[in-house]
């Protein structure tokens, strides 16, 4: 007699593929500095970006500065001006090299003149470089001038004027010519340091100093 056989279910075990504990540590570390990488490299586009714009802001600040220095001093006037207690100011002044003053030709309109004569000062309080326009060149008690920030964070602000034998004057009108309140000088030396140590100097040709300039039809 045949004995039956009993058939038996053979399981199979099926392997099933997955990420290890450490792999995805090393994926998740990987993640972390690529991102960190670009990061750093969109903040420091930003910053330079940043930088840049802060510099060309800064010059143009400076060329702004100077620009309107070289038209109030290449343009002074040898008119004197009444202070406001009656007092006679020279067209030009220089205080200890630190306070420059003069009377300038204000041919073209302005906030402050439509034409003529016009009264500036330039001065250095605190850290700010100032420019100080008045509306009227004989003034009274009452006369307030307009006050306009030129250069911030400046360290020094330095004026020499040049006399008539090129000998550069931290003082002005000269000692020699005090009573000529219509003295203008011949060259001015502008200097200024910024908070950062930079130096900036400058040149501007006095009144007496540009070239003659030529009438029409003359060679």
């Amino acid at each position: 007699m045949r004995q039956k056989s009993i058939a038996r279910p053979i399981t199979q075990s099926i392997a099933q593929q997955g990420f290890t504990l450490i792999e995805l540590m090393v994926a998740t570390a990987i993640s972390a500095v690529i991102a960190l990488l670009a990061y750093q490299s969109v903040d420091g586009v930003v910053r330079l970006k940043t930088q840049l714009a802060e510099k060309q802001q800064r010059l143009s600040e400076l060329q702004r500065a100077f620009w309107q220095m070289e038209m109030d001093f290449t343009q002074m006037a040898p008119r004197p001006v009444a202070e406001g207690m009656g007092a006679a100011l020279p067209a030009a002044s220089l205080q200890g090299g630190q306070v420059a003053a003069c009377t300038r030709i204000a041919a073209m309109p302005s906030p402050h003149q439509v034409g003529g004569l016009l009264r500036v000062r330039y001065a250095l309080e605190g850290d700010q470089l100032y420019r100080w326009v008045w509306p009227v060149l004989d003034r009274s008690p009452d006369s307030q001038p307009n006050k306009i920030l030129l250069v911030s964070g400046v360290k020094q602000f330095a004026v020499r004027f040049l006399n008539a034998k090129h000998q550069p004057q931290t003082v002005w009108p000269p000692i020699a010519a005090k009573k000529d309140l219509t003295a203008l000088p011949k060259a001015i030396e502008v200097r200024l340091v910024l908070a950062n140590g930079d130096e900036i100097v400058r040149f501007f040709a006095g009144v007496d100093g540009l070239p003659p300039v030529k009438q029409q039809g003359q060679r």
